[in-house]
């Protein structure tokens, strides 16, 4: 919207815009707005049900204006109707009549949707329509801090490009032949109950393990899997540089057969006693 056409829709608010520079550094319009429609508690609700909604939310307005000092002792204040702002400086002239014109596109009169603020920065009152009210947040806080700043994209995808190496190096769709018999670290999903990770222990590594996860002899190949404690389940993850999820899988430790292991590798069974 070109700058008289600002002014002529801000005189029709009952506002006269003001030719002077902002009184110091601001906080962004984005970030005003945000906290209007962010789900901000709202200092006063207006209800949409009921006759003149535009001169209700107006009078709403201009008790917190005044009683937060978003307007100074001579009518001014600044008003933003878009994210990209600018803060616009405004003085009350005459009746106010903001809510009967600045609305969301195609909105009826009343709904409205825009942002004051004090000269000074301090304080704000954002005004947005809801479902069934008007809402008015006033924030003090919040419109002093900086907004968090932007995910970084480049780092989320790293991550994930990461974690899903480590899935496919620990605990791969097949295990790789040759095969031996051995010690296997299983994963159930405490939910599905079907079998998500299976990681084959080197020999080597078994061997420098604590007792109490493998125990002092080896088992027999029928023995049945051995539950680990979370903590365990950790110990064991740390001690051979695997990632363990504790809070989603159930995890236990079995001496299975070089053919138990194909076959498990294949067919990844559902278990669900395992888990009761």
């Amino acid at each position: 919207m070109s700058e008289p056409a600002v002014t002529e829709l801000l005189g029709r608010c009952g506002l006269e815009v003001l030719d002077e520079p902002p009184a110091g550094p601001l906080p962004a319009p984005r970030r005003a707005v945000g906290i209007t429609i962010g789900g901000t508690e709202p200092a006063a609700k207006v209800p949409l049900a009921g006759p003149a909604l535009s001169a209700r939310v107006d009078a709403a307005w201009l008790q917190l204006a005044r009683d937060q000092h978003i307007v100074d002792t001579d009518g001014r204040f600044l008003i933003t109707t878009t994210m990209d702002g600018p803060w616009i400086p405004v003085r009350l002239q005459g009746d106010v009549r903001m809510a009967e014109h600045l609305v969301g596109r195609g909105a009826p009169s009343g709904h409205a949707e825009f942002v004051t603020m004090a000269r000074d920065g301090s304080v704000m009152c954002g005004v947005t329509t809801e479902e069934y009210d008007v809402w008015l947040v006033v924030d003090r806080e919040r419109i002093k801090t900086p907004p968090p700043p932007p995910p970084d994209i480049e780092k989320f995808r790293a991550a994930t490009r990461a974690k899903q190496e480590l899935e496919k190096r620990y605990a791969p769709e097949r295990l790789e032949q040759p095969l031996d018999d051995g010690w296997v670290l299983l994963a159930f999903h405490r939910h599905t109950m079907n079998l998500r990770r299976l990681h084959e222990i080197p020999a080597e590594s078994s061997r420098d393990l604590p007792p109490e996860l493998l125990g002092d002899t080896r088992p027999g190949t029928d023995a049945p899997p051995q539950r680990l404690s979370e903590s365990q389940a950790q110990e064991l993850g740390r001690r051979l540089g695997i990632p363990v999820d504790t809070r989603d899988f159930g995890y236990f430790l079995e001496y299975q057969s070089a053919e138990a292991k194909s076959r498990q590798s294949q067919s990844r069974a559902i278990a669900p006693g395992l888990l009761s």
